[in-house]
């Protein structure tokens, strides 16, 4: 009886220990984040590192905890960009540059839904408008203070996760 009970107590013990899926709930994605960094997947070797193509990037990414949410996302360059000439004082090339810097600005809100560990953003409001109403998936993890985001589409072609401090 006694070695029975032991084996049963190690079983159960053995498979919550090696369950590894969060409990991932609208409330505990509260909260205010700043992005650390962009990460790309070695298919080869399966290691995480920089993204060297986004390093400098910075962003924020807020979810309300009842199913709202919203991110910014910056490349490098972007908060010291010269955006107070007036267009017409312009020539064509700085015009490209104007917006090319625009364009690689990423902003949207969205309402947020969680199955087991992914969430969907069904975008409402975003910077390209022929993205209002898509829903993007992503893979949530959270690592102490740190939540990863993995989208589950690869973009330009890599595996990419976001890695985002809580702000305090």
């Amino acid at each position: 009886m006694k070695l029975q009970l032991c084996v049963l107590i190690s079983m159960i013990t053995m498979t919550i220990g090696c369950n590894n899926q969060q409990d991932i709930s609208i409330g505990k994605m509260q909260g205010m984040y700043s992005l650390d960094k962009f990460e790309s997947l070695d298919s080869e070797t399966g290691i995480w590192s920089a993204e060297p193509g986004r390093i400098g990037w910075s962003g924020y990414i807020l979810y309300d905890g009842l199913g709202h949410m919203a991110v910014h996302l910056m490349p490098g360059g972007y908060q010291d960009f010269d955006a107070g000439k007036s267009l017409d004082s312009l020539n064509a090339t700085e015009l490209k540059a104007v917006a090319k810097m625009y364009q690689s600005n990423f902003v949207y809100f969205a309402d947020y839904s969680i199955k087991d560990s992914m969430i969907m953003h069904k975008r409402l409001s975003t910077t390209d408008p022929k993205d209002r109403g898509t829903t993007l998936t992503r893979h949530v993890e959270f690592r102490g203070d740190t939540l990863i985001l993995t989208p589950i589409e690869k973009i330009s072609g890599l595996q990419l996760r976001l890695r985002w401090i809580k702000l305090k």
